[in-house]
């Protein structure tokens, strides 16, 4: 269908020029052979323009921020090269990009010429979390009185993920006072351990603190040492996928704990209400579990069920959620059977926090389970004052 519209497109173009002569053929007159001759260049050119293939142009493109948070922003750079410096009047670029399932285009028009390379940039400010996936650039071009329109897709797929943001949380131990009142980087998932018990060689991403200076001193050659590792904690953690007001505070409140909770050696496993599982033991599944709460979207979900091997466990249970409902809880109960540890916490805001929801979070702590409302304000503390009550 669109190759049968371009050649109708340069039938009709032939047909302006095969008219404007036969009509100064047979007018004759200044006028006539006026119009002709002013014509005559831009049909030339619609005709040489038909002729240019697109397929001259390469383009590609640069993300050129590595690592996203939600809130973030990011800056992407479109380069587009071709061989023959054909001119060129009305070029737009267009980048396309879904997010969300939905799709979203940048655009930018400019006068190409004779120019054989052009870049643009644009940056995307306070992007959301998720996964973005930009999958193609379009070109399309026209001639002077947009009688011919030449259009080509470049497939140049690229992604980025936008991490949830991480908030610095004050951590507890479950076993009270072990680490009390400290404070950890979100950003930094590197080990602590506080016993050195030998030493090896320097390797890139040691820590300057771990250096033992002594060695060094005798025998010139960086080491470092190694420390025993600390008794960890056991934490399960339960994200409540269902759709929520606040589910990006849940989401966002999810990776903090997961951070915080690893620094500190503890041994985690995140579960999930659609029932998958994510073990957390090294640094490689805490980046995995990272990326997973990026891509994660709300899910409606009827049915949950967690790994029978997980429920007799003296494990502590750390269930998040942005929709507080009876139905849930008991759900959870029915796998774990041990109120006293399980620890819900809801995230709330202004809309969300109503006399249902407190009528709902009164009949869950009957029950023996501890719940700690969170919000933008107190997320940082709410790890800490929640494994104190």
């Amino acid at each position: 269908m669109k190759r049968i519209e371009s050649i109708g497109r340069i039938v009709g173009v032939i047909g302006i020029g095969i008219m404007a002569y036969v009509f100064a053929k047979f007018q004759g007159g200044f006028v006539s052979w006026f119009i002709f001759y002013m014509i005559f260049p831009f049909i030339t050119y619609s005709m040489l323009f038909y002729l240019y293939p697109l397929r001259d142009f390469t383009v590609k493109r640069q993300i050129e921020s590595s690592q996203l948070t939600s809130g973030g922003r990011v800056t992407v750079r479109l380069v587009v090269k071709r061989k023959w410096p054909f001119p060129l009047l009305y070029t737009v670029i267009t980048d396309c990009r879904r997010f969300a399932s939905k799709e979203r285009t940048v655009q930018q028009m400019v006068l190409l010429g004779f120019r054989r390379e052009y870049s643009f940039t644009y940056t995307l400010t306070n992007v959301q979390r998720g996964e973005y996936i930009l999958p193609s650039i379009e070109i399309e071009v026209v001639d002077f009185f947009n009688w011919i329109q030449k259009r080509k897709v470049f497939a140049v797929e690229d992604t980025f993920l936008v991490y949830p943001k991480l908030t610095e949380l004050v951590y507890e131990s479950s076993s009270f006072g072990m680490n009390e009142g400290q404070k950890m980087s979100a950003y930094m998932l590197a080990r602590d351990a506080t016993l050195p018990s030998s030493v090896r060689e320097y390797a890139t991403g040691d820590r300057l603190s771990w250096i033992h200076w002594k060695s060094f001193a005798r025998t010139n050659k960086l080491m470092t040492k190694e420390f025993d590792d600390q008794q960890s904690e056991q934490y399960m953690v339960l994200l409540d996928c269902s759709p929520a007001r606040t589910f990006e505070t849940v989401v966002e409140f999810a990776a903090s704990l997961l951070v915080t909770a690893r620094q500190h050696q503890a041994s985690l496993t995140l579960l999930l209400s659609g029932q998958r599982r994510l073990d957390i033991r090294s640094t490689d599944q805490m980046n995995q579990a990272l990326v997973h709460l990026a891509k994660i979207q709300p899910i409606e979900t009827s049915v949950l069920s967690l790994p029978m091997k997980y429920t007799d466990k003296e494990d502590l249970l750390l269930v998040i959620t942005g929709n507080l409902r009876m139905e849930f809880i008991e759900q959870v109960l029915e796998s774990y059977r041990r109120p006293s540890a399980i620890i819900c916490f809801v995230a709330v805001d202004e809309d969300t926090l109503t006399e249902k929801l407190e009528l709902t979070v009164m009949q869950v702590r009957k029950l023996g389970i501890s719940v700690r409302l969170i919000s933008q304000s107190n997320i940082s503390l709410a790890m800490k004052e929640a494994v104190r009550s």
